[in-house]
């Protein structure tokens, strides 16, 4: 007896759990794995030899296929040969890595994906590509998700951009919108605008020829955008009532201006390619935008000081004796009043190049945190453009932190008793920058 019951538990142990699932769940794992894997199952029984043809989703990927047509041929026999025809598409993933791909054959797919009930769709594709399918696209009206990556590097078309956005179109269902190629500030608006029920944002900006981005949405909560580093965009104008989440990367210049709408706004991840001396009202404009969130994440990646005022005194005219000084890079000197107040900040992470004034600035803002919890440190490392400049100006004044040194630090319960006081002063125990060079 006690052998028979050890027998049955061992069969037990042994029994295919996996096929004793019901078909709908089976069908719903499937959708999870790229197209490759799930014609894979195949082999596992009977049951699996041809339940992959019945996914709700196919994911293709080319650099699965080697040099030539068989991505394509492999591509139209999973649509139209050995699918089943009666099965849902409700999702279609294609990645080319920058081998071209007929237009032809593209859009066949995706009008057969669309008579299916697509309704998630995700194309990694070049730009000429995205051109030609575009309109195609924007006339799915079942459509939820769009995923849209230009694979090559967004350079700029010497020729003017042809217009891919039509007056009217019937895709106006979307939640999530991912797009990142290249398009006309005037048809990306009226794309997100068309919108009913968007709730997700994130494109990247190739708008050179554009110098006013102005977006609007009543539905959207999370905000992504990236204007490239050579991308100098004049005006940004957005008004997103309801965003709760703001990622946001950007080059700022003399020139920027920020016009910006959230008043439910509560996470904020900012990234800074680059700020020039004297750009200290337009970064206070910046953060003027975004004064009601409660977490911030901050990172400068690069300080540009002005070097043609900067030189050494008695020295000749030449580009080897000209030095990089550091600069007020939140608030012009004597201009601290300008800094606005974060009356629900409580956690602030800032990653920059902390030299003596960058130190200054984070003081003064400091002071208009009336609430804040948390604070993280992250000196960046300056990145020094001139020979001769090999001065200790720009490491960082950090103190020094538990493992010894001064590139990283945390502090916490800041708001309890003296704390943000006694960091304050902490901070500003460093010594003071060398003689200033000569004005010209």
């Amino acid at each position: 007896m006690a052998m028979k019951r050890r027998r049955s538990n061992h069969q037990e142990l042994e029994s295919d759990r996996l096929s004793d699932l019901p078909e709908p769940l089976l069908l719903h794992i499937l959708s999870f794995l790229p197209t490759k894997s799930s014609i894979r199952t195949s082999l596992l029984s009977r049951r699996f030899r041809h339940l992959w043809t019945a996914s709700p989703s196919i994911d293709l990927d080319r650099s699965d296929f080697p040099p030539g047509r068989l991505f394509v041929d492999v591509t139209n026999r999973c649509f139209f040969r050995l699918r089943d025809r009666s099965a849902p598409l409700l999702r279609l993933c294609l990645r080319t890595y920058r081998y071209p791909l007929p237009t032809k054959s593209l859009s066949k797919w995706l009008v057969s994906a669309n008579s299916k009930g697509l309704r998630h769709l995700s194309l990694h594709i070049d730009q000429d590509t995205i051109q030609s399918v575009l309109p195609l696209i924007l006339s799915f009206r079942l459509l939820e998700s769009l995923f849209i990556e230009n694979l090559r590097s967004l350079n700029l078309n010497p020729y003017p951009t042809p217009s891919l956005v039509p007056e009217t179109f019937s895709m106006i269902h979307l939640k999530s919108l991912h797009f990142s190629a290249q398009l006309k500030c005037s048809e990306l608006s009226r794309l997100v605008t068309e919108q009913r029920n968007l709730e997700y944002l994130c494109y990247q900006a190739d708008l050179e020829r554009d110098d006013i981005v102005e977006l609007s949405s009543p539905t959207v909560k999370i905000l992504k955008q990236d204007y490239l580093p050579y991308v100098s965009v004049r005006y940004i104008i957005l008004s997103f009532p309801n965003v709760e989440l703001l990622d946001l990367s950007v080059r700022v210049h003399p020139s920027l201006h920020f016009h910006v709408q959230m008043p439910s706004l509560r996470k904020a991840i900012i990234k800074i390619y680059s700020i020039k001396e004297g750009c200290g009202p337009v970064f206070c404009d910046l953060l003027r935008s975004i004064v009601n969130v409660e977490e911030l994440d901050l990172h400068i990646e690069t300080l540009y000081p002005d070097t043609k005022k900067h030189v050494i005194p008695g020295a000749r005219r030449k580009r080897k004796q000209k030095e990089e000084y550091p600069f007020h890079p939140f608030v012009d000197s004597g201009r601290e009043k300008d800094m606005p107040i974060f009356h629900n900040l409580k956690s602030f992470k800032l990653s920059m190049c902390f030299h003596e004034l960058s130190i200054e600035d984070l003081v003064c803002l400091l002071h208009n945190t009336p609430v804040l919890e948390s604070l993280q440190l992250v000196h960046v490392t300056h990145t020094e453009y001139w020979e001769s400049n090999k001065s200790d100006r720009w490491i960082s004044k950090l103190p020094l932190n538990s493992e010894g040194n001064n590139e990283h630090c945390d502090f916490s319960d800041l708001h309890i008793s003296d704390n943000k006081a006694e960091l304050m002063k902490k901070l500003l125990c460093k010594e003071k920058l060398s003689k200033k060079p000569t004005i010209l």
